[in-house]
């Protein structure tokens, strides 16, 4: 199943958490946290000793007990995994009551494709399954190189079917902590029509020079609907994080460039410079033709998060200016 365009966050807005919030936006990360820190006991449920095990237990005798170190070694493995849950929509009102403070929080949307530029590059994105039983026991077999991660992210990205109206999306990361994202993979923020107006105040601050639309809801009648509050920075006046280089060096061959994309040229130049105008973007570390795909061009970008650490995005695109699709 395809991702869908726009990945939502719903998040709290109160005063025990305020802080931890207002920093993840000022800073442009989410947190991933273990994934034992769910809200639900019953989901990321996950048993060790398949049915088969109990051959393998027979015929080792006494040097079974390895098996039981194996599982350990297998939960540790797991517990270092972590998750970022996300939903498909901010219209879902359930999620408004659990997640965001009683509809007095937030609802972050996402571009999902800009997303896996940040921290969240090489991480696995995957819907939730939604199900009345739990998979089976990891088994022996499970633990095969070519099988171990696939079985654990199956158990991690499972819940009970009661769940099934939030339609969520899980980020399975590789460690718990921050993971920062581009300044303009956030798109839009849907303050709940119940949140303090001193705390809407101060996310229209912290999000003043950037370019994220904010957006307020209002009740009517059965209707929750949004007005804009704060339009998004246009990205010339945004705040800079990276230094946004582009000259011609970049171009390795402009006259080859200039001949396969004809008068598609200028356009593809302009697209360069747009890029270049993003508040994350570096440098270009590249743009020249493919050598690797068929009648593509490729522009290989840098961008600087803001915790410092450089991320590289590489795009290719055809004779007429069409963005292919990512390299798996």
């Amino acid at each position: 199943m395809a991702p869908p365009a726009c990945l939502y966050r719903f998040r709290p807005l109160e005063d025990a958490l305020l802080d931890r919030e207002l920093t993840a936006l000022r800073e442009s990360f989410l947190y991933s946290p273990p994934f034992g820190a769910m809200n639900d006991p019953m989901e990321a449920f996950y048993e060790t000793g398949g049915p088969g095990d109990r051959i393998v237990e027979a015929m080792l005798g006494p040097a079974a007990g390895g098996l039981q170190h194996l599982y350990g070694l297998l939960s540790e493995t797991i517990d270092r995994f972590a998750l970022v849950s996300f939903a498909g929509t901010f219209e879902n009102l359930p999620m408004w009551a659990y997640y965001a403070s009683n509809f007095a929080g937030m609802c972050l949307e996402f571009d999902t494709d800009q997303l896996t530029i940040g921290d969240f590059q090489n991480e696995t994105l995957r819907p939730v399954t939604y199900a009345h039983k739990a998979l089976s026991p990891l088994s022996v077999a499970d633990m095969a190189p070519d099988r171990l991660e696939e079985a654990i992210i199956a158990r991690i990205t499972r819940k009970r079917a009661e769940w099934s109206h939030e339609k969520e999306w899980r980020y399975v990361t590789g460690e718990v902590g921050r993971k920062h994202y581009l300044d303009d993979a956030l798109r839009r923020v849907f303050i709940g029509p119940r949140a303090r107006e001193d705390y809407v105040t101060t996310v229209c601050d912290v999000l003043d020079r950037r370019p994220v639309e904010v957006l307020q809801g209002e009740i009517k009648g059965f209707e929750l609907t949004f007005r804009t509050i704060k339009p998004a920075r246009p990205i010339g006046e945004c705040e800079r994080i990276g230094a946004g280089i582009f000259d011609d060096e970049e171009i390795y061959g402009p006259e080859a460039l200039s001949a396969f994309f004809g008068s598609s040229y200028e356009a593809f130049l302009e697209a360069c410079r747009r890029t270049a105008a993003r508040p994350n973007m570096e440098k270009f570390a590249g743009i020249d033709l493919s050598t690797d795909r068929d009648a593509a061009a490729y522009v290989w970008t840098v961008y600087r998060l803001r915790n410092g650490r450089d991320v590289y995005d590489k795009r290719y695109f055809d004779r007429r200016l069409r963005l292919l699709p990512r390299r798996a």
